[in-house]
């Protein structure tokens, strides 16, 4: 059921846009299911912060920062950068009111 949500979701299409995930990696049930289970909720999290704009310029960011070791792990990469970013922006926010 997760991997179903996962390869519906937009965050999915926006990793492939963004070449984060390839297509092989379509294929894989756990990568897509972990996806979906660890890391499109805290997507939510920076959408409803900054938009899906926010999500974008955040894959974006990452993609140009990824060395190839990461590419071995995908689903760790992408959850520890939005680990890593999500306190920043919720930061820069409180900083703003």
């Amino acid at each position: 059921m997760l991997t179903v949500k996962a390869i519906k979701s937009p965050y999915t299409k926006l990793l492939m846009e963004q070449f984060l995930l390839s297509y092989i990696d379509l294929t894989d049930t756990t990568i897509l299911s972990g996806l979906q289970k660890n890391i499109y909720p805290l997507y939510d999290e920076l959408k409803e912060l900054r938009g899906l704009k926010g999500v974008k310029e955040h894959l974006a960011y990452i993609r140009d920062k990824q060395d190839d070791y990461s590419k071995k792990n995908i689903a760790k990469y992408l959850k520890k950068s939005i680990e890593q970013y999500l306190p920043i922006v919720k930061r820069q926010d409180i900083d703003h009111e």
